[in-house]
This record gives C-alpha cells, structure tokens and sequence, in this order.
C-alpha cells in the first residue's frame, strides 16, 4: 500500500524495466514507472498521471511489485514549485552503448512517436558526431515533444533516452 507522505524512487529492478522493457511493464504503469524520481511527492505524480487512471493503484501495483521504493533517509528532498517540470534530467552515459546506437535509438523513438514529422529531428539527431552535439539535437527533439505532444511524452522520451546514452 502507497503511503502518500513518502516520496519513492525506481529500485534497481525498476530502473532495469525503463531501460530493457524486460519486465513487460503495460503503458500505463511504464509511464507512471518513468515519473517516478525520488524527488517528487505523491500529489505532484496524480498531477503529472492523472490521464492515465488512479495513480494511488497504479503506485500501489509497482510497489507490490518490486519496481519502486521508498526514498531512505529523514528527509528525503521533494521537488518544489521553483523546480521546473521541464529541468533536463542529467544525462547518465552507459559505457556499453555506442553513439551511433543511441542515435538510431532516439531517431526510432522519435519516428514512433511523431511519424513522417520526425524527419528533420532524426537528420539532426543522426549528423551528430560527438556526444554534445548528440546532446544538444536530443534537447531540442525533447522541447519539439513538449510544444506539439506534451510535457509528459516529452519526460518519457527523456527517460528513454536517457537509459540508452553513449560514453563521451
């Protein structure tokens, strides 16, 4: 059972679901998976899912479940009102993934969710030829996401990339 005054994060088996979907996570529980950051309370998650059902169960079944947990310590740092919703997640490298598949990577992402209008973004995304630049193309897909998507397909596909950076 979620109890609502703790803040919870993904667990390492949670964490392992957004990065290799092994775990066969529906969407709706993936998306709510992806909020959760151990920064954010349980009122700022209804706010953030709530299209996507009750949260309470839907926090209820991932916990059951193994992939989150609560934050440890007596203070955990929950996310305020001056933190934007649209603050880039830092970017974590995975040694064992190269550029050139991460590219192809956020380029199927991006065609998946965009189609045909995803051309100009995955050209950019493809000509990068270091990780900046790699950076810097995924930034502005994030906020092309944002603008004409939302913000919450826009903080999925940042997770998603996220699990699949290169090395510098």
């Amino acid at each position: 059972m979620i109890q609502k005054n703790l803040v919870y994060r993904k667990s390492a088996k949670g964490t392992e679901a957004i990065a290799t979907r092994q775990h066969g996570l529906g969407p709706k529980l993936r998306s709510v998976l992806i909020l959760v950051d151990g920064k954010r309370g349980f009122e700022e998650l209804v706010r953030l899912s709530q299209i996507l059902g009750d949260t309470e169960e839907l926090l209820g079944q991932l916990l059951d479940q193994g992939f989150i947990e609560p934050v440890a310590g007596p203070n955990p740092v929950p996310a305020t009102a001056t933190t934007p919703l649209s603050a880039p997640a830092p970017l974590a490298a995975v040694p064992s993934i190269k550029l050139i598949d991460a590219q192809r990577f956020v380029s199927r992402r991006l065609t998946d969710l965009l189609g045909p209008n995803a051309e100009d973004l995955c050209l950019r995304i493809e000509a990068a030829r270091n990780l900046k630049e790699f950076e810097v193309a995924v930034g502005r897909a994030e906020g092309i996401l944002r603008q004409y998507k939302s913000a919450h397909t826009a903080a999925e596909f940042a997770a998603d990339v996220q699990a699949h950076m290169p090395s510098a």
